[in-house]
């Protein structure tokens, strides 16, 4: 494949870079200037100089690609509407034999606790409601010679942590992880290098539709986070903050902290044939390696 891919110096996106490279795949990273992108450079990808508000001046060179894959996540006031410059660029036509996906996240599907799946009706969480449109356009765009994709990925871990970064940083230090709320609500989990090998299958496979990346994880946030502690030899130590002070410092990002979701992914499982390996709890060790790592 030929891969356009935004959010490259990312989270996500860095990793999933590797592992197309690692594929075989060609990769074209659209990089800010001010980023460092020796990394990519290094696992051969191509760098286009630019940011989302770069892409409408991009149509001719996006027409030399096959796939494109958007996983940045556009920072400040105006990160909803460069999400959907992003979106109007990459479905704009024609777009003849060519791949788009889309990332949003399971957070659209609100928390009310009771199980939901890629069939589940979209209840957003105020923090995440603009997604919800911009799948569905996306969705729209799919025809005959023009596939897009929507992954909703489960809160990420793994690697150099992301979410979690905190709760690993306290443990290391000796100090509490806080959890906002009672700490019995669950997320919605996948670690990061199986949320790269779904990435790719679907674009390998070219599978349309609206997809879920999350494994088989259904612990509390308590018992997540005391095994954090645990994994590293320390004594657990939580700190629970109630919802309403934490709205005060975070606001609407308390809220998506204290849902509580279980959502599963077995359209995605049959269709694409992704099966993650790793659940939170029984890949600790590995990420507290990753950690480690990550940090020399």
């Amino acid at each position: 494949m030929n891969v356009f891919l935004t959010g490259a110096t990312g989270y996500i996106g860095s990793a999933l870079a590797k592992g197309l490279r690692a594929r075989g795949h060609e990769v074209t990273a659209l990089v800010r200037p001010d980023s460092d992108s020796k990394t990519l450079r290094d696992l051969g990808a191509t760098i286009v100089a630019g940011d989302l508000s770069s892409l409408p001046h991009l149509s001719g060179l996006l027409g030399e690609y096959t796939t494109f894959i958007h996983t940045a996540a556009a920072q400040g006031q105006e990160s909803v509407s460069l999400d959907r410059t992003a979106v109007d660029s990459f479905t704009a036509p024609p777009r003849r034999d060519a791949h788009f996906i889309y990332t949003s996240g399971v957070w659209v599907l609100g928390g009310a606790g009771a199980p939901t799946d890629e069939s589940s009706p979209v209840k957003p969480l105020a923090l995440v409601a603009w997604r919800a449109p911009h799948e569905r356009l996306v969705l729209k765009a799919h025809d005959g010679h023009f596939v897009t994709s929507v992954i909703r990925p489960g809160c990420v871990y793994g690697g150099k942590q992301s979410l979690l970064a905190d709760w690993f940083a306290a443990a290391e230090q000796n100090l509490p992880a806080r959890i906002v709320g009672d700490g019995k609500n669950r997320w919605a989990l996948v670690d990061l290098h199986d949320l790269v090998d779904c990435y790719i299958a679907v674009a390998e496979r070219r599978v349309h539709g609206l997809l879920h990346a999350v494994d088989d994880s259904r612990e509390p946030l308590d018992v997540c986070a005391r095994a954090v502690y645990e994994a590293r030899g320390r004594r657990p130590q939580i700190e629970l903050v109630p919802l309403e002070t934490a709205r005060q410092t975070l606001g609407p990002f308390a809220d998506a902290l204290a849902v509580d979701q279980e959502v599963g992914s077995a359209r995605t499982r049959g269709d694409v044939g992704w099966n993650p390996r790793r659940t939170f709890l029984a890949s600790l060790g590995e990420q507290w390696r990753e950690w480690d790592a990550a940090k020399s």
